[in-house]
């Protein structure tokens, strides 16, 4: 009986010492596991407070293939630049903030100190925006401010619509947030602008909002002028603008244009076809060896004409001239009913002369007889290639040059012609006005806007036959092969 008892003890003893070594085993891994635990969620917490700190350029990309949400290098090196403080105030109720405006602004506080951002509810500061503007300013709009200074950019200002003929209601096909944006902080914290001077008094054309849009966008500041009452053109003037005159200009005023010009001024002068002689205004063209020749000039060639409309064309436009460079290769223009441009005899020697806008080698000159013209081409009209817009340059000295641009037709200025080409109208003569303004890099932005449209992979029917052969053959009978190679190997073993 004692040895069974021995046996019993010694048992219990072998036991409970396994159960001790047990439990230590298991306190050492749970204390293991605990402290791994505790380094995983302190790991996580910094990682996210790394992470919070990074740009929004750095955690979200941009996968939109428009770049929507994307800042360009023209706005990246006027904010990293800026010397003073400038502050976007986001005017917008919680819970209403358009995406593209709120995630464009986390991009631009991204990129400076002396940039931030502010979002101001109209609900609980109603009167914040009389201080800058006593316009009604709409929700998801932004007052750029620095200083004394400010400009509201207004969310109609960055979204683009269009009117859909098919259901006469506008869509919105574009976002100008960093276009509008950035040309508003180059306005706010630049110390002055350039002036183009509008000649007004002889029922002048009105220019198109997209232009004159296009000019605020250019940070160009536009003022009338009269030279009936003033004795000449202001020495702050960038350039003069004068926009078919529906009367001619007096002698004085002729005169008065001409000393500017003869003291390096630029001029950008738009004409239309009319039956009043302008013999004052003609003065300053034959002065810079230009004449308008009589007639309206036609374009023979069917793709460079709006149908059933030759007098409505689409001219080649000459990139190659200084006041045209820049512009994108598929820039159009579309002007209408504008006379043939023509060069003197003789003219100094010292002009240089450009063409800007010309027909094809098809273009003709249809006459007009009793306020009639027929848009048919017949045998004894004048043909060849024709200018419509030219440019004139001459130096004056050393440093200064002056520069004539003339377009024999102001439809160019016109919205509705502007946007069967996409805005080309607008684009030739923002460049154009900008090359004339001299236009400081870091005051004039020409960022374009980004279109919503998607663009679609298209496929001549060879590759849709290749990738046919590929997606329906090819990579189905790869998975056969490796599937069959995979059972293969397993059978062997």
């Amino acid at each position: 009986m004692k040895n069974i008892f021995k046996n019993i003890n010694l048992k219990d003893k072998i036991k409970n010492s396994m159960t001790g070594e047990e439990n230590k085993k298991n306190l050492k891994h749970g204390s293991y596991a605990s402290a791994m635990t505790v380094i995983i969620i302190a790991l996580v917490i910094v990682l996210n407070l790394v992470f919070g700190q990074l740009p929004t350029s750095a955690t979200q990309i941009d996968v939109s293939s428009q770049k929507l949400f994307s800042i360009g290098d023209d706005t990246k090196n006027l904010v990293k630049n800026l010397n003073q403080d400038v502050t976007l105030y986001y005017i917008v109720r919680n819970g209403s903030e358009n995406e593209y405006v709120s995630k464009m602004l986390e991009r631009y506080q991204d990129l400076s100190s002396h940039l931030k951002v502010e979002k101001i509810d109209p609900d609980l500061h109603p009167t914040f925006t009389s201080q800058y503007t006593d316009e009604t300013v709409e929700e998801n709009s932004i007052i750029v401010a620095s200083g004394e200074k400010s400009r509201v950019v207004g969310i109609s200002d960055m979204l683009e619509q269009e009117l859909n003929y098919y259901t006469y209601s506008y869509q919105t096909t574009g976002f100008d947030g960093e276009g509008q944006v950035t040309s508003a902080i180059a306005y706010v914290v630049s110390d002055s602008l350039p002036v183009l001077y509008r000649l007004t008094g002889h029922n002048e054309q009105s220019l198109g909002s997209n232009l004159t849009d296009a000019i605020q966008k250019n940070n160009i500041e536009l003022k009338d002028l009269s030279l009936l009452t003033e004795e000449s053109v202001p020495e702050d003037a960038a350039a003069l603008l004068i926009c078919s005159p529906a009367k001619d200009l007096s002698a004085e005023e002729a005169e008065r244009i001409l000393t500017y010009m003869e003291g390096g001024g630029k001029v950008l002068l738009l004409t239309d076809y009319t039956e009043e002689k302008m013999p004052n205004l003609e003065s300053i063209l034959t002065n810079y060896g230009l004449q308008r020749n009589d007639g309206i000039v036609m374009e023979g060639n069917s793709n460079y004409y709006y149908p059933q409309r030759p007098d409505v064309m689409l001219p080649e436009v000459g990139t190659g001239s200084a006041v045209l460079s820049g512009l994108a290769d598929d820039t159009y223009a579309l002007i209408q009913d504008a006379q043939p441009i023509g060069t003197l005899e003789e003219y100094r020697d010292s002009l240089t002369v450009e063409s800007l806008l010309t027909t094809t080698g098809s273009g003709y000159v249809k006459q007009i007889n009793d306020g009639k013209i027929s848009f048919q081409k017949e045998s004894g009209d004048e043909e060849g290639v024709f200018d419509v817009g030219v440019s004139v340059t001459e130096d004056v000295d050393d440093e200064n040059e002056t520069q004539l641009v003339y377009f024999s037709s102001s439809s160019i200025v016109s919205d509705e012609l502007d946007q069967y080409v996409s805005g080309g109208n607008t684009d030739i003569l923002t460049s154009i006005l900008t090359k004339l303004c001299v236009m400081d890099e870091n005051t004039s932005f020409s960022i374009p806007s980004k279109s919503f449209s998607v663009s679609y992979l298209s496929y001549t029917d060879r590759m849709a036959s290749v990738w046919k052969v590929v997606m329906i053959g090819v990579i189905p009978a790869a998975f056969l092969l490796i599937g069959f190679g995979i059972w293969m190997k397993r059978r062997k073993q």
